[in-house]
């Protein structure tokens, strides 16, 4: 019966094709589903053609017979009690990579350091960011916790894509960014001393587009308290320059926040 019906099917296909109006639809040469649609009674060839395909599909499918059932996927043999990045932390990320992608390593280290692992759907797009990138592929593996060498061993199209290996201080460790010397001696000071070192160049003139780099690099190795505070007078200087670093600082001080510590005491990460 699956052959004529396979046949049938084929032939149906063609009338389709061809038009109602050039090919009737052939008549099924297996007599339940002739039946059926001669049950309906419909009134014209086009309306015969559906009733046909409806009733070979539901034929078709009758036929299938379910397949044994495939062995149960088995979870990783370890588990990993931390919590999940939140979801708000997730879409962070994701808006991390696609315009600033120099935070991502923070975001990275903040995830370990504050007891969180990567929620799957940014573990398996970490994986294949970093697939030639061995030191963010590490941190990323490690993020991920025993799911990452699962998924590897399920999903081969996520593996490294070289051998190489990494110190675990590089791995745990923030590159360093271009930030000149009179620029880096404010990633260590309070927010007020930062606004009123930082802000009145701006208002002079001295800051310009070439600046832009750089001053993002502060932005991304400033003291985290300094954030907010930051945000707010590069905001009101409202210049093509400054409104862009003012996102930058509330950026990092959203996800700072929704990457709280699991347990008391700093984060792992060395600058």
């Amino acid at each position: 019966m699956t052959d004529l019906l396979d046949t049938h099917w084929r032939e149906l296909v063609t009338a389709a094709l061809l038009g109602t109006e050039r090919r009737s639809p052939p008549r099924p040469p297996v007599a339940l589903v002739a039946d059926v649609v001669d049950d309906g009674v419909p009134p014209d060839d086009a309306a015969r053609m559906l009733a046909t395909v409806s009733a070979v599909i539901a034929a078709r499918r009758a036929a299938f017979v379910p397949l044994p059932p495939a062995d149960r996927l088995q979870p990783p043999a370890q588990a990993d009690t931390r919590p999940m990045t939140p979801p708000e932390a997730s879409a962070t990320w994701r808006d991390i990579v696609a315009e600033w992608p120099f935070l991502e390593d923070e975001w990275m280290l903040t995830v370990i350091g504050n007891g969180y692992r990567l929620a799957p759907d940014v573990l398996v797009a970490a994986l294949m960011r970093h697939r030639t990138d061995p030191v963010r592929r590490a941190r990323a593996a490690l993020a991920g916790g025993p799911l990452s060498a699962w998924l590897v061993d399920h999903v081969p199209g996520l593996a490294a894509g070289g051998g190489r290996t990494v110190a675990a201080d590089v791995v745990m460790s923030l590159p360093d960014l271009a930030i000149p010397p009179d620029l880096a001696e404010l990633t260590q000071v309070d927010a007020h001393t930062f606004v009123s070192r930082l802000l009145p160049r701006f208002h002079s003139g001295e800051f310009g587009p070439a600046h832009r780099a750089v001053l993002t690099n502060l932005i991304a190795r400033c003291r985290p308290e300094v954030l907010p505070h930051a945000a707010e007078a590069l905001e009101a200087a409202a210049t093509t320059l400054t409104l862009p670093l003012a996102e930058l600082c509330r950026l990092r001080h959203e996800w700072l926040d929704q990457l709280e510590p699991m347990v008391p005491g700093n984060p792992v990460i060395r600058g």
